[in-house]
């Protein structure tokens, strides 16, 4: 004996006295017909209509401090005081260097040399922190 399967629809004609509808053929080819078709055709394709919000979470701007809840907003800030987004701009990011062109002798000496610096003491780390940074 097949299982029957039940759900609550009271609005529909195949309903009991207590709004269960049998899940059947009849009950999907009444709820096909009654349930309106919103989207837009142009011949026999679907058109969909997709947008990217304006909005987004408030968001603090780290030049001027403000907090922003528009994107437009956001990125006119940060084109007026010059700077630009990271993520949408790579180009910015990733200049090509151009190797140095040593010989094998100059690179063979290029390496003693800064094992032997390395060996005698010389503190690399030490050397990078101390670095002032250009602001």
């Amino acid at each position: 004996m097949a299982r029957t399967s039940y759900i609550y629809k009271p609005e529909c004609p195949y309903a009991n006295e207590r709004g269960m509808v049998e899940k059947n053929q009849e009950y999907y080819l009444w709820l096909d017909y009654n349930t309106p078709d919103n989207r837009m055709m142009i011949g026999n394709q679907i058109v969909e209509f997709r947008f990217n919000s304006d909005t987004m979470e408030p968001t603090r701007h780290m030049v001027n401090g403000k907090y922003y809840t528009s994107k437009k907003k956001f990125r006119n800030e940060t084109k007026a005081y010059g700077c630009i987004e990271v993520g949408d701009q790579t180009q910015h990011l990733t200049k090509k260097r151009e190797p140095k062109k040593l010989g094998r002798r100059e690179r063979r000496e290029d390496i003693k040399r800064a094992l032997w610096e390395v060996r005698n003491g010389r503190d690399i780390m030490k050397e990078l922190r101390s670095v002032p940074t250009e602001d």
